[in-house]
């Protein structure tokens, strides 16, 4: 799922005022996208590679990401 470090940042903070956890400040979540972002690089070049890469935009409305999820899974079935 394609989603800006910014939107990321964002929906986690809203995301403690619901269920707080002590380490989710705006440091905890930076270096949280840094780690995500050197793991998941490698693999979604990888399978850019093997045209097996169905990419969602995130960026949405929880239900507009779900619509663009059951495309792509219908798509591959």
């Amino acid at each position: 799922m394609d989603c800006s470090a910014d939107t990321m940042t964002n929906r986690l903070l809203q995301r403690r005022q619901s269920s707080p956890c002590a380490d989710e400040d705006t440091t905890t979540i930076a270096k949280r996208l840094e780690t995500y972002y050197r793991a998941s690089i490698p693999v979604v070049a990888y399978y850019e590679t093997k045209t097996q890469l169905h990419k969602i935009n995130a960026e949405g409305t929880p239900e507009e990401v779900f619509l663009q999820l059951c495309s792509a899974i219908d798509s591959i079935f």
